[in-house]
């Protein structure tokens, strides 16, 4: 009598239990679909919450919810990652990283590669995001660290290079600058990114005219051989502009680097964008510094308009008395 009481009680708790586990089951997959339909409506950030109740169930549910707890957490993984997404759009980087983060780790411990690939790429686009958000505001220092951590997070962020030429730029620091440039093209010519082309011809184009202007300086300041170390590094960029190779010219001139002076003047002159008059001039005094008359005075004869008329024709006359 006493034994069969015992199984009776037995069997009891064994059916009670197994009506708690199936409820606590049944709760939680109650929970994932709200959630679903949460995700459904594009309101990510109420998803996140009541996948991760779910998710909760489902672990305290034990190994009958197994198979439940997975599908959570795959979708819980797509939610972080989306509601980063919505928080990037509204320019709370900081809030869009912890999301993002979140479905990374989440997106590895489950096999989710998909979802790990992208978040990865989204977290050093909003690193780089928040560091020209900063930059604008002058925060240089803390605009450096972010993209920093942009190409930590992934070192081929094309956004994070565009980002440091630009600060470089802005701080003159023109070997890191030309560095950042240097890295970004060397990415974009490996990248798949539609827009990786643009970013780079801008910050190409942005390094050119800084060292082309640098070299400009140094020449009016009469630092000839500062303005070539400048104008020379600007022929990475382009090395089709007449600006450029007037400029080596005239630096050349004053060092008295006759020939250097000659095929740059003549490099010049075989493209648009500087007066060739101008650039007449320049041959004509290098070809008589290099003691060659007859060239000197074909060059200066080509000088007839602008600001140099008067000085090549005391040349041709006085000087070198061409006939």
């Amino acid at each position: 009598m006493k034994l069969s009481l015992k199984l009776l009680i037995l069997s009891g708790l064994l059916f009670f239990g197994l009506n708690v586990f199936a409820q606590s089951v049944d709760m939680a997959g109650a929970k994932f679909n709200a959630a679903n339909q949460q995700f459904k409506a594009k309101s990510y950030g109420q998803a996140v919450q009541l996948y991760e109740q779910a998710l909760r169930m489902a672990k305290a549910a034990g190994p009958d919810a197994f198979s439940l707890q997975t599908q959570i957490e795959k979708q819980l993984a797509v939610s972080y990652f989306w509601n980063g997404i919505d928080f990037y759009k509204h320019r709370q980087f900081d809030q869009a990283i912890a999301q993002m983060q979140k479905a990374k780790q989440l997106a590895d411990q489950i096999g989710d590669a998909r979802t790990k690939t992208l978040s990865v790429t989204y977290i050093a686009r909003v690193y780089s995001s928040k560091g020209m958000s900063m930059m604008k505001s002058k925060d240089y220092t803390g605009a450096d660290a972010q993209f920093d951590a942009a190409i930590k997070e992934k070192p081929t962020c094309l956004n994070a290079y565009f980002g440091k030429s630009l600060l470089a730029k802005e701080t003159k620091n023109t070997d890191e600058m030309i560095a950042s440039v240097n890295k970004l093209g060397q990415l974009v010519a490996k990248s798949t990114n539609q827009k990786g082309p643009q970013m780079y011809g801008q910050v190409k184009n942005m390094a050119f005219a800084t060292l082309l202007n640098d070299g400009a300086m140094e020449l009016q300041r009469e630092h000839p051989e500062d303005a070539l170390t400048s104008l020379n590094k600007s022929l990475q960029f382009n090395r089709n502009n007449a600006s450029a190779y007037y400029y080596i010219a005239l630096a050349n001139l004053k060092l008295k680097r006759w020939d250097g002076a000659i095929s740059n003047a003549k490099k010049a002159l075989t493209m648009n964008g500087v007066s060739k008059t101008d650039i007449y001039f320049t041959l004509g005094q290098a070809y008589q510094g290099k003691g060659e008359k007859a060239s000197a005075c074909s060059a200066f004869k080509k000088v007839t308009s602008g600001p140099n008329v008067a000085a090549a024709k005391y040349q041709i006359k006085q000087v070198l008395k061409c006939k």
